[in-house]
């Protein structure tokens, strides 16, 4: 993120809170965010690619999915 930060969704600023690994094959990781509809495909391509280069995942196809950051409620 820190060399390719992720572009803006209309006036909002798209942001990553977590990532975790979710299943092994073949290997899902969900993405938490707080707007998953502003990730464009060309970026979700680039995270893909990172995670394949980062941790050795070649010719595994892997899925990502971007969910939206639950709001806390008060009580």
């Amino acid at each position: 993120l820190m060399h390719h930060p992720p572009p803006a969704y209309g006036t909002k600023v798209v942001r990553f809170y977590y990532m975790t690994q979710a299943e092994t094959k073949p290997p899902l990781f969900v993405i938490i965010t707080n707007e998953p509809k502003g990730i464009h495909f060309s970026y979700q391509r680039y995270m893909i690619n990172q995670l394949r280069d980062a941790f050795g995942f070649k010719g595994t196809p892997i899925r990502v999915v971007y969910r939206a950051k639950k709001k806390r409620m008060l009580t």
